[in-house]
C-alpha cells in the first residue's frame, strides 16, 4: 500500500492518501492504530510499517495527542506530517477501518474530520 501526499489535484487538495489498501492491509494498520491507542507505541511511524510504501519520501506520524489537531505539515518540510488526535478520535479511526478488513470491500475513507491536510484510505489506486 502507498503512502502519499498530493498536494494539488483539484477541489480534493491537498490530502495524503493510502491506496490501494485491501482487507489484510487494513488489519494491519487497525493493529497499529491499536497499540498507539493502548499506549503501547507512543508515536507511530506509518511511513515505516512494512506493507507501506513512501511515495516520494512521504512521512506520516501519528500520535496521541491533548487536542485533535490532525495531520500538520512538519516545519520547513515537503512531505512530513505529524498526525496528532485524541485517544477518542483515534479509536473512531480504528473504527472507521474496520469496513475495510471485510472481503469485498470499494471505495474510500477520510480518517478524521479535522481541518488539517486530510487523511484518506481509499481501496482505489490513485484515482484523485
Amino acid at each position: 500500500m502507498e503512502l502519499e501526499y498530493i498536494p494539488d489535484v483539484g477541489h480534493y487538495s491537498p490530502l495524503i492518501i493510502m491506496s490501494p489498501i485491501i482487507p489484510t492491509k487494513a488489519a494491519q494498520l487497525q493493529k497499529a492504530i491499536q497499540d498507539v491507542i493502548l499506549g503501547s507505541e507512543e508515536t507511530l511511524d506509518i511511513h515505516t510499517l512494512p506493507f507501506i510504501t513512501p511515495i516520494d519520501g512521504c512521512r506520516l506520524s501519528a500520535q496521541i495527542a491533548e487536542q485533535d489537531d490532525g495531520a500538520v505539515l512538519i516545519d520547513k518540510t515537503t512531505n512530513q506530517f505529524r498526525w496528532k488526535l485524541t485517544r477518542k478520535s483515534w479509536e473512531f479511526s480504528f473504527e472507521l477501518l474496520q469496513v475495510f478488513t471485510e472481503p469485498d470491500c470499494s471505495g474510500f475513507q477520510y480518517l478524521d474530520d479535522t481541518l488539517a491536510v486530510p487523511v484518506i484510505i481509499s481501496t482505489y489506486y490513485r484515482q484523485w
